[in-house]
Order: C-alpha cells, then sequence, then structure tokens
C-alpha cells in the first residue's frame, strides 16, 4: 500500500483480519477509519485504538470519509471483508490516484465496478492473499510485540468434544464472534467465552 505517515486509510470489515490491517496502517502513521455493519466488532477496534469507527448498518462510509477529508477522499481503501459489492464502495472513497487493496476476494466471482475509476481518475486497484516470506519476521515482530493484545481477537473457546459446532461457528461468524479457538482437555463446565457470546 505504500502508506505514508499522515494519509487517510479506511478499513472495510472489522474482523480480526481488517482490525490487524487498521492497527498495521496506524502504525505506519495512517489516520485510520474503520467501518463494519456489526457495532460489536466496531467495540473491540475501539479497544485497540481504532477511534474513528464507522457504523455501517447506520452511517454512509463514503460520505463521512469525504466529510473528514474535504471532499476529496481517503488515500488508501483496504477492503479486508468478502462481499463483491464493496469494490466500488471502496472505489468510491478513494481520492483520484489513491489506492485499494483488496484483501478478502478469495473465491472466484465477479464484480461490478466502474472502469473509468482506474482509468479516468488514476486510482489504484491492488490484490493481496498472503505475505512473502521476507515479511514473516515482521509478522513475528508484530504478533509478539505485545503492539496489539492478540488476546482480544479470542470470542469463543471450545473443548475438543466440541470441535464440530466450533468449526461451525468459524465458517458462519456471527457479529460477536471473531476468532474461535479449541482447547483439547478443557472441559465442558469451563467452556468459556472472551467477549462474544458461546
Amino acid at each position: 500500500m505504500r502508506l505514508e505517515a499522515g494519509e487517510t486509510v479506511l478499513v472495510i470489515g472489522q474482523g480480526p483480519i481488517g482490525m490487524m490491517l487498521a492497527k498495521l496502517a496506524q502504525a505506519a502513521g495512517a489516520r485510520i477509519f474503520a467501518s463494519d455493519m456489526y457495532a460489536q466488532r466496531l467495540a473491540v477496534s475501539r479497544s485497540f485504538g481504532i477511534t474513528n469507527v464507522i457504523d455501517a448498518s447506520k452511517e454512509d462510509a463514503t460520505q463521512r470519509i469525504r466529510e473528514a477529508t474535504d471532499g476529496r477522499g481517503a488515500d488508501a481503501v483496504i477492503v479486508a471483508v468478502a462481499g463483491n459489492a464493496l469494490v466500488q464502495v471502496a472505489l468510491d472513497a478513494t481520492r483520484p490516484g489513491g489506492r485499494v487493496l483488496l484483501f478478502a476476494q478469495t473465491t472466484r466471482s465477479q464484480a461490478t465496478m466502474d472502469p473509468s475509476a482506474v482509468c479516468m481518475d488514476e486510482k489504484f486497484l491492488l490484490g493481496s492473499y498472503s505475505a512473502s516470506i521476507d515479511l514473516q519476521k515482521e509478522s513475528e515482530r508484530f504478533v509478539f510485540s505485545g503492539d496489539m493484545d492478540m488476546t482480544h481477537l479470542v470470542t469463543h473457546r471450545f473443548p475438543l468434544e466440541q470441535a464440530v459446532e466450533a468449526s461451525k461457528l468459524a465458517m458462519h461468524p456471527q457479529p460477536d464472534s471473531l476468532k474461535i479457538v479449541i482447547t483439547p482437555g478443557m472441559s465442558w463446565e469451563g467452556k468459556q467465552s472472551n467477549g462474544g457470546g458461546s
């Protein structure tokens, strides 16, 4: 994304990956806006220091970004949630010459978008799926440095006997579910939740 200090970045989607990408962009010195449809996820984002949150179920993210940038648009937008309709939303929220990173479009499909945003407005449309090997040390540093307390991303814990139920929840996330952990040796009575439901 070639982020620079002082740039405005919108992160669409505040699941675990979206929250991590928001924190990484914040660490680069960017001014972060985070949007999601679920207030529960925005509350977790706030706990990580992301203060400019947009409840996309009630507010138009593009309009909010334009108001915050004197009508210009974000320098960069990261789409961290699957949803092909969000590609155009991201392009609309980005300033001319800005960048859009697709990070969650992992299923082969088609998206409708205005190609003039890329051509005439010279917006860059980028994709990323996984980090290259040369970034592994930086990823390790980020996880183990404590810059972001990753334990807050674990909302549900299940004993091994409930692995099927845990897998179903992980495959069909709910507003209050982020990361699901299966703990061998954990008793049914010891089943717990770290902030979401159970």
